[in-house]
């Protein structure tokens, strides 16, 4: 059936996610469309959105913003057949919810001939936003819609396996003796769990930014197993406050700690590399049929005095 596509993040006040957020759906787009035309052409065909009768479709864009979908029609040109169609909402920090954000981007394009949205979570962690508030909005936008239009939701970002790849591959070109992998932390257990586990797989520390243990303890326990370069890598995507406040915190540690070399990697969403694993997240949902380049065991981890760039 023919496909749109949406990428759902978090939401934040700081417009810095707001444009990251436009920055990887520009940055998924090319992957996206190069994808489909790989495609057996009957299957590429249905998922571009193109008809037997030569239809025109929306002309690229970083993305389609959910208030101009909202007040106007999306504009066509003959040049952009092959462009696949990609929106962009938030869980919060927007001024309507989720469910109308979706129902908005559903009935724009399902006047335009798709039949399908797939919808990609960019969550990072299986939390409560995963688990519950997702479906709840989806459900909520699936009431507004036309039976024939369906919604799909591809798993969340983080449990890709493609994902954990794209993580470990980026820190395995950091020049470091350590890499320190920071996440915001949970008073949810499983929550840190998962984190650890990640850190296990990436043969990396662990810190939390509001549970223990913190980003200076992780330091300090570094220095005294004897490495001098540590890379500290944020588990978050997209700039914002605590970023900046980690920044101030790893100049201060840079400061109490001078004779170690401290390098802050920026946030995940950052690099338009990510956007292939968006692409193949969205298209796997749309097809069906889940694939992955990531194999458990493989040689994908950190080795410790390794890192190369």
């Amino acid at each position: 059936m023919r496909t749109a596509y949406l990428l759902v993040s978090h939401g934040s006040s700081d417009p810095r996610h707001q444009a990251g957020l436009n920055r990887l759906a520009q940055a998924t787009r090319p992957y996206l469309t190069r994808s489909l035309a790989a495609e057996p052409p009957s299957v590429a065909a249905i998922l571009r959105g193109q008809s037997s009768l030569n239809s025109t479709w929306p002309q690229p864009s970083a993305s389609w913003p959910l208030d101009a979908l909202a007040s106007s029609s999306l504009q066509f040109t003959e040049s952009s057949q092959d462009a696949p169609i990609i929106g962009v909402a938030t869980l919060e920090a927007h001024k309507v919810s989720l469910a109308q954000q979706i129902a908005v981007f559903a009935q724009n394009v399902w006047s335009q001939g798709m039949r399908q949205v797939v919808i990609v979570p960019l969550f990072l962690l299986a939390g409560i936003h995963v688990k519950e508030d997702l479906p709840q909005e989806i459900a909520a936008a699936e009431a507004q819609l036309p039976a024939r239009l369906q919604l799909t939701c591809a798993p969340y970002l983080g449990g890709a396996g493609d994902f954990k790849h794209y993580v470990s591959q980026r820190l395995a070109r950091v020049e470091a003796d350590q890499c320190i992998l920071l996440a915001h932390g949970s008073r949810r257990p499983a929550g840190n769990r998962a984190i650890q586990k990640l850190g296990a797989i990436f043969d990396t520390d662990v810190a939390f930014w509001s549970v223990p243990p913190d980003l200076e303890t992780q330091v300090a326990n570094s220095m005294q197993r004897g490495y001098r370069r540590i890379a500290i890598a944020p588990f978050f995507l997209f700039p914002g406050s605590i970023t900046d406040v980690i920044t101030r915190r790893t100049e201060a540690l840079a400061e109490a700690f001078p004779k170690l070399s401290l390098r802050l990697l920026s946030p995940l969403g950052i690099s338009a590399d990510l956007g292939q694993v968006v692409a193949d997240l969205a298209l796997s949902a749309a097809l069906g049929s889940p694939k992955s380049r990531w194999q458990p065991g493989a040689a994908h981890s950190v080795a410790k005095n390794t890192i190369t760039a």
